[in-house]
């Protein structure tokens, strides 16, 4: 699925993918200072997310070399390229893309990501802030185009918080075996219980939801390479698979949560 979505200037659209990540449950810190005197744009216990002034392949392949030479300054959060597609030469986009991500940084062209489209196609469905003059506005029937500036995103931001939580519940089963398994292995990782986990991850792994088989796989992976430790990993792959797949996975903070 492929949005026009239009920002007016670089700061609304970090602006709006801050709040947008904040709403999956991130902890976002923008502009973070890097030793070298570079910034990354916006960075959460999972990703450092870098946007650039386009994603033509010219500040992709620059948006490259930084994160590369940066990488090493954070070496927990996975590196993410993020911006709007461009309007021209999408073939050799996708082919640059495509080349980035075997590298292992991510690429999010936003609008053609479902849960953000989604996120500000809601927030489109609210009365439009004044026009500025000189402003072109598509209509909206011919690409759904999302135009957000700052006081828009400011000023929906309360509706959006319960639009959101209403919209997008947690997809737990309403069987309750399965809900029984889930408090089991909320119980086990508040006391690190490994063997109790484990039973509960298997259990949840052959649920019908793919949201929840594939949180159970990730999650049993991780305490079985890293032991004890993998415990802390579980709200960082609730957090992703939340934002990646569209999953609506609850999020419980713990003592020793990230």
């Amino acid at each position: 699925m492929t949005v026009a979505i239009e920002f007016a200037n670089s700061e609304d659209l970090r602006t709006a993918l801050e709040r947008w990540l904040e709403d999956y449950g991130h902890s976002v810190h923008r502009q973070v200072p890097c030793p070298d005197g570079g910034v990354v744009d916006l960075l959460t216990p999972v990703y450092a997310i870098f946007c650039p002034p386009s994603l033509a392949p010219s500040d992709l392949w620059a948006a490259v070399d930084t994160i590369q030479a940066r990488q090493p300054d954070f070496p927990d959060q996975q590196p993410v390229i993020a911006g709007l597609t461009p309007a021209a030469d999408l073939d050799a986009i996708y082919e640059v893309v495509e080349q980035i991500k075997a590298k292992g940084i991510e690429v999010w062209l936003l609008d053609q990501m479902p849960p953000f489209v989604e996120y500000y196609t809601g927030l489109n469905a609210e009365p439009a802030p004044p026009v500025p003059e000189g402003f072109n506005r598509r209509n909206p029937l011919a690409g759904c185009l999302i135009s957000l500036g700052m006081a828009a995103i400011l000023s929906a931001s309360f509706w959006l918080a319960y639009r959101i939580l209403d919209r997008h519940q947690m997809q737990m089963s309403t069987n309750s075996q399965e809900n029984r398994l889930w408090e089991q292995l909320y119980t086990a990782v508040d006391v690190w219980d490994m063997d109790t986990a484990l039973v509960s991850l298997e259990r949840l792994g052959n649920s019908h939801n793919p949201c929840v088989s594939e949180f159970a796989d990730r999650f049993e992976t991780s305490l079985r390479q890293r032991g004890s430790e993998g415990f802390r990993d579980i709200n960082p792959i609730k957090r992703a698979l939340n934002m990646e797949d569209g999953c609506r996975l609850e999020i419980r903070e713990y003592e020793f949560s990230q």
